[in-house]
């Protein structure tokens, strides 16, 4: 969303800096003469000449400069013209496209230009006599018009330099037009210290001069320094227009500056400068802060709107994880008969993998096999990930096939969604393809391949890629570090885990629970509570699945008082409410014999699943409470859940010969069971 060109309109009128050559504003009007022109008109044979440093060296002579002249073949004697500094500043009263053949005529006696546009020629008036451009100088004889195409036309930064050169020599002050033209051009090419020069030196400054270099310090992540910029612009006056409000907004979006950013809404708004390119960056703005509440209430706002803002919207949502508001803003959107682009497609097809929905990615499979939406890489991409994220991996494996184009995204949407479903194999067959089509592996690509290797405890392929991971210096990275532990730990490696965590830079509550959880499974229960331990000494918060594991623990050593504390910790959190930190309480709780403990914990869990039923229903049982024990039986089967095999026979095991008191209905139900 950023502003890529800030090379001024030919729309703007430049009023000339004190000791310029011209005397007299200049009004510059669109025509058909397009920058684009200059680069095709350089492919003959003459023209290059003029555009080159072999031209600058001979303009700085001390003879006048010879002219650039224009010749239409097949004109009469009586037709030609000359050139002038009038007709080189008003290529626009030549309406037709026609390819003027460029001439450049090294004898002035013999200069002439011819510039007709239709059968007949242009007046004489248009023209002045052949001795007038002979005897101006350059500066005359090239507008500044003429001098930004020229600039513009540069790309690279030798030709730019030495445009600039001859700027310099042959121009005792330019414009602001040109002046931004040279910024930009500059810009263009990545040298901002040559652009910040420019506009050091530059006597006058527009809006967009400002713009230009704002956000060239933007486009390096310099975003103090563009801070500071925009700082010096309201000190000297400038009236920020469209593409500085753009601009600034990016600034903010990058630095999650919310309260600068909420100013500058509140000024477009009292000065009602909004438009669909402003409106689309106040919602991006808002969405990369992750205020989606705010960006709703400014789209919302929008007088009208187009596919880019709505596209901007619904990215936004995706990217917040709120899978079904972007899905409804998308079929809002198709309903204010927006055709949706590719952007808008990936976005969606993001949403629907995460919320697996299938049904909705097929439809918009079909629309893109129909051609209704263009398909690229991205596109393609965005399908294999979607199907893969809804466990279908034989429509994602026949789209991947399919492609003619894959990036190293592709190669992961299909690997992580064999990883997922735990086919390991087939994930490590993907990759070694991968590796012989010598697509380059990204951070996500690591992540995906230890754990198809932790799947299936590929142990040696897994050591191979932690080798790699150490060559390339990729351990430093968090995500790859918390999944090398849980690979280790998933090949009953506790002490390898435990030496890769120690030497991550950073540990995050993923890195932490890795271990913990790790630790809790292979039998180590001390280890996973000394790791909690160490993890809250760090300053990490523990989350519902690090309260689970160690629970888990707790109740193997059937350390109740160990368990205690962590019940009084998630108490002060929201993971309590969580359902599998409540049936690991359970479960702790009835391991150690606390029965009163454990029914308050299941009486006050908010929802329950299986295994809090099976949990609790347990815990009566082996504790002899038999009628306990089957009233909660009969309970679970009347809200729906399934009593199965394991919990009939241990309820019956436990309880013996004991006869309890229970009514014919519920007899009847265990009987039908």
């Amino acid at each position: 969303m950023g502003i890529t060109n800030f090379a001024p309109s030919p729309n703007e009128e430049v009023q000339p800096t004190n000791g310029s050559a011209s005397n007299y504003p200049v009004k510059l009007r669109h025509t058909n003469f397009q920058p684009e022109f200059v680069a095709v008109a350089g492919t003959s044979n003459h023209f290059p000449a003029m555009f080159s440093p072999a031209f600058i060296s001979t303009a700085i002579t001390s003879q006048s400069p010879p002219c650039l002249t224009f010749q239409r073949t097949s004109t009469s004697q009586s037709a030609r013209r000359t050139c002038s500094k009038r007709n080189l500043t008003t290529f626009n009263r030549y309406k037709s496209s026609t390819n003027f053949p460029f001439k450049f005529v090294e004898d002035r006696s013999k200069a002439f230009s011819i510039a007709c546009t239709t059968a007949k020629c242009t007046t004489t008036e248009e023209y002045a006599d052949v001795e007038s451009c002979s005897n101006q100088s350059v500066s005359g004889c090239l507008s500044h018009y003429l001098i930004g195409v020229w600039l513009r036309s540069s790309r690279s930064v030798k030709k730019l330099r030495a445009v600039h050169a001859f700027i310099l020599r042959h121009f005792t002050s330019f414009s602001i037009y040109v002046g931004n033209n040279l910024l930009s051009s500059y810009l263009r090419v990545g040298m901002l210290v040559d652009a910040r020069k420019v506009f050091d030196e530059m006597p006058m400054r527009s809006v967009v001069t400002w713009t230009a270099i704002i956000n060239g310090y933007i486009d390096l992540d310099l975003t103090e320094e563009a801070l500071a910029l925009f700082s010096d612009s309201v000190k000297s006056g400038v009236l920020a227009n469209g593409q500085m409000f753009v601009c600034i907004l990016n600034l903010c979006a990058k630095r999650l500056d919310f309260e600068l950013g909420r100013q500058i809404h509140g000024v477009i708004v009292k000065g009602n400068r909004g438009n669909l390119i402003v409106d689309s960056a106040i919602i991006y703005f808002y969405a990369q802060c992750k205020d989606i509440s705010s960006a709703f209430v400014a789209f919302e706002r929008m007088r009208r709107r187009d596919v880019v803002c709505w596209t901007s919207m619904i990215t936004s949502c995706s990217q917040q994880g709120l899978g079904q508001e972007a899905i409804s803003m998308f079929s809002n959107m198709l309903s204010d008969g927006f055709l949706p682009n590719e952007f808008s497609v990936c976005s969606v097809l993001k949403a629907c993998g995460e919320e697996r929905e299938l049904k909705i990615g097929r439809q918009l499979h079909g629309l893109i096999i129909k051609k209704i939406i263009k398909n690229d890489v991205f596109v393609g991409t965005s399908l294999v990930d979607m199907y893969a994220k809804c466990g279908n991996l034989v429509d994602s494996r026949e789209v991947f096939d399919g492609m003619r184009n894959r990036n190293t995204v592709t190669w992961t949407s299909i690997i992580a969604g064999y990883a997922r479903e735990g086919l390991g194999e087939e994930a490590l067959n993907l990759f070694r393809l991968m590796k012989r089509q010598r697509i380059p592996a990204n951070n996500l690509t690591i992540v995906s391949i230890l754990r198809a290797c932790g799947s299936i405890e590929a142990s040696l392929t897994g050591r191979e890629v932690h080798a790699q991971i150490v060559k390339n210096s990729f351990q430093t990275n968090i995500h790859i570090g918390s999944t090398l532990v849980w690979f280790y730990c998933k090949c009953r490696n506790q002490l390898k885990a435990s030496m890769v965590l120690q030497l991550m830079p950073l540990r995050d509550v993923v890195s932490w629970t890795a271990i913990i959880s790790g630790c809790a499974h292979l039998g180590h229960e001390s280890e996973a509570l000394e790791f909690l331990k160490n993890m809250i000494e760090e300053g990490v918060e523990p989350n519902s699945f690090t309260y689970s594991s160690t629970l888990k623990a707790c109740a193997k050593m059937e350390a109740i008082l160990q368990g205690k504390m962590i019940h009084s910790s998630a108490n002060k959190t929201s993971a309590l409410s969580n359902v599998f930190v409540g049936s690991a309480l359970i479960y702790m709780y009835a391991k150690c014999g606390y029965v009163t403990e454990a029914s308050q914990v299941f009486d006050s869990m908010p929802v329950r699943n299986l295994v809090s039923w099976k949990a609790m229903i347990l815990c009566y049982a082996r504790n002899g409470l038999c009628r306990e024990a089957l009233k909660l039986m009969y309970r679970m089967q009347a809200e729906g859940f399934e009593v199965d095999d394991y919990i009939l026979g241990t309820v019956y095991g436990a309880c013996g010969d004991v006869k309890c008191d229970v009514d014919s209905s519920f007899e009847h139900s265990l009987q039908t069971h």
